[in-house]
């Protein structure tokens, strides 16, 4: 019965090495900034050195070993008190109390636990010599462990009441019903780690190991587990401005993938002998099928239950996860639509027997060469032409697309047949040309077979609802990119109410109204990042100045491209810093100008633009640093002067969608793939 008992009693400390392991590598993760989590991370270190001790004992064969991992488990006993104290006084810190009286205390508790734990692990004042009596050893009581038994209770019990206290404040509902959940599950570490055996030795003299001691240890392991699970719950809100079933899902998806697949291969191993034993196969044979087996089999259940965790987590939002899940299986990005078009391309080539064909974008006033097949200089010839957009409009007028749907006859223009992509879906608000499919002629005149006939109007419609999807979805992804931020803000109000930490709460709260990205400390910088990428790149595209209301309003300006209208308020505000008059390369007042201009919208080198305006390299560098700065205050006055209109005249600004190609990723590129502008 020892044997049993001492095995299961194993297997449970070593569940719970695992879970305050798993638990702090997520609250780390996910919560460091919030002072509460990191206090709790703290606290679970020196949880997982005496759990882990435990089981490392179970192995040691020599009293001089067992006396180096007691002592070692002294170092996480020592230290729980002021753990756990400062812990509660981070909790109780997020009801806006007044705890200056109370810190001192947890500066007094952490020294006196630094002290304890020095004493364990070097000295003999707490504990002595190691009592070693497998399966349960451990270190005699010195003549200074009653009054660190003392100390230990007093610390825990004031921080119990710290969490009484932060329970009490709470106002509503569901802030107080989370702080019970974490009163109960506070009472983990206090009962945890106390040296019972120490305690009982000293009051009732050295006994021999029982059943009931083990027994008493089992069921104190599994209570400590369920209780730092259900800390560990509330502490996961501390801090986060995501919504509730996102920390849900999150923690319980970590916990399923993590903590219980490493449970099943530890207890897989932990049964692996009797299997040994009585298959008669090797060790290794046998522990890696047994861990292959778990790990396959818990990531397949894990796939089979998805959909009940789901039904658990999410209940009355079900439908809408689903369908922004369907969204994102379903979304045509930049490189599915290339694809697909070039797909249609394809087909159409080999049914006409022509080697080339494009397809190409209406983009405002601009058509934007989507996809290509044929030779490599059949892309060059092609954005040779410059009347593209006026056989587009002959096409148009010959088919009469705008009034009685498009004919299987296309406009000769160039040596290429020319078919109008028109999007007739939304009668009342009349038809939109989204673009122009070409494909390089057999003839002048073309003569197609009823099968081709068919087969060409099919390629068309696959073409131009891909087109108008694009279309509808960049529309979609340019809202989100407004959306999101703001989405941000509102999940930062919503949880600095119930769980703002000190620091926090200390911030003015027009820190938390005024998104503006003009107060940043680092605007100047973003400025300068997306000047560095002004014609295409990550720094532009993904640039926190697109939060910029003067962006927003420029929106309609754009072709509901963010990023291009960004670009339009970086060359505004350029503008502003133009001196009037004819530019001039050696005038002192031209010189910001002439810099930013030079060195972001030409993209000159930095040798060309100094020999230009006869300035040494790091004296441009210094210039460029005061132009950037320059700029940036314009952009502030432009924004300033936006909000400010903007209470005086409130306005609904529109937002649209974004043109279905990218932009292309320079100047050149800008001006090169544009097959002409009317």
């Amino acid at each position: 019965m020892t044997a049993i008992l001492n095995f299961v009693n194993v297997l449970a400390s070593s569940v719970l090495v695992i879970l305050t392991f798993s638990l702090l590598a997520y609250t780390l993760t996910y919560n460091f900034r919030n002072p509460v989590a990191r206090r709790f991370a703290l606290l679970l270190a020196f949880l997982m050195v005496v759990f882990a001790a435990d089981v490392a004992l179970d192995s040691v064969t020599t009293a001089a070993s067992a006396n180096r991992w007691l002592r070692l488990q002294w170092l996480g006993i020592a230290m729980t008190p002021a753990a756990a104290y400062l812990f509660s006084l981070s909790v109780l810190a997020t009801t806006n109390y007044r705890i200056r009286r109370r810190r001192w205390i947890g500066f007094s508790a952490l020294f006196i636990s630094i002290v304890s734990a020095f004493d364990a692990v070097f000295g003999d004042a707490i504990v002595g010599q190691v009592l070693f009596r497998p399966p349960l050893s451990y270190l005699e009581g010195g003549p200074l462990f009653w009054p660190f038994a003392i100390f230990y209770a007093v610390v825990i019990g004031l921080a119990y009441v710290n969490i009484w206290k932060a329970r009490q404040r709470c106002l509503t509902e569901s802030t107080r019903s989370r702080m019970t959940y974490l009163l109960i599950g506070f009472i983990a570490p206090g009962v945890a780690v106390f040296p019972y055996l120490i305690a009982f030795a000293l009051l009732f003299g050295p006994r021999e190991s029982s059943w009931l001691v083990l027994l008493a240890s089992i069921l104190g392991n599994i209570a400590v587990g369920f209780l730092l699970l259900l800390m560990s719950y509330t502490v996961a809100y501390f801090g986060v401005v995501t919504p509730d079933r996102v920390v849900r899902y999150r923690l319980l998806r970590f916990f399923m993938r993590g903590p219980v697949v490493a449970i099943l291969v530890i207890l897989a191993i932990q049964i692996t002998p009797p299997i040994e034993r009585t298959l008669g196969l090797p060790r290794n044979v046998i522990l890696f099928s047994v861990i292959t087996g778990v790990v396959v089999f818990s990531q397949l259940l894990l796939s089979i239950t998805k959909s009940g965790v789901d039904r658990l987590i999410y209940r009355e939002d079900r439908e809408e996860i689903a369908w922004l899940r369907e969204l994102d299986r379903r979304m045509l990005a930049t490189s599915d639509l290339r694809q697909l078009l070039e797909n249609n391309l394809v087909a159409l080539c080999e049914l006409l027997r022509t080697p080339s064909a494009f397809v190409a974008a209406v983009v405002g006033t601009d058509l934007m060469l989507e996809a290509l097949v044929g030779a490599e200089d059949k892309r060059n010839r092609i954005l040779a032409v410059a009347d593209w957009s006026d056989a587009l409009g002959k096409a148009l007028r010959e088919q009469g697309a705008a009034r009685a749907g498009r004919t299987q006859s296309p406009h000769f223009h160039c040596g290429y047949w020319l078919w109008p992509l028109v999007d007739r879906t939304q009668e009342e608000e009349g038809v939109r040309v989204l673009g122009a499919l070409g494909v390089q002629a057999r003839t002048v005149s073309p003569i197609f077979t009823a099968d081709e006939m068919r087969a060409i109007e099919a390629i068309l419609d696959r073409t131009t609802r891909a087109l108008a999807d694009r279309k509808l979805q960049q529309s979609m992804l340019a809202n989100l990119r407004y959306i999101i931020p703001d989405i941000e803000r509102i999940q930062q109000l919503r949880g600095a109410v119930p769980y703002a930490a000190a620091d926090s709460a200390r911030e003015p709260l027009t820190a938390l109204l005024d998104p503006s990205p003009i107060h940043n400390p680092e605007f100047e910088a973003w400025v300068k990042d997306a000047l560095s990428h002004y014609w295409g790149g990550p720094k532009l595209t993904h640039s926190p100045l697109m939060r910029l209301r003067i962006v927003g309003e420029t929106l309609n300006h754009a072709e509901d491209d963010p990023t291009r209208a960004l670009r339009l308020v970086l060359g505004q505000a350029l503008e502003r810093l133009r001196p009037e008059g004819k530019q001039n390369f050696t005038a002192p007042e031209w010189l910001l100008y002439n810099i930013l201009e030079m060195r972001f919208v030409q993209g000159r080198k930095v040798r060309e633009i100094a020999d230009r305006l006869a300035i040494s390299e790091s004296d441009l560098y210094r210039k460029q640093r005061v132009a950037i700065g320059q700029l940036a205050r314009v952009l502030s006055e432009m924004e300033q002067t936006n909000a400010a209109e903007s209470l005086a005249a409130p306005t609904l600004s529109g937002r649209s969608a974004i043109v279905a190609s990218d932009t292309p990723g320079d100047k050149n590129a800008t001006s090169a793939e544009k097959l002409t502008a009317t």
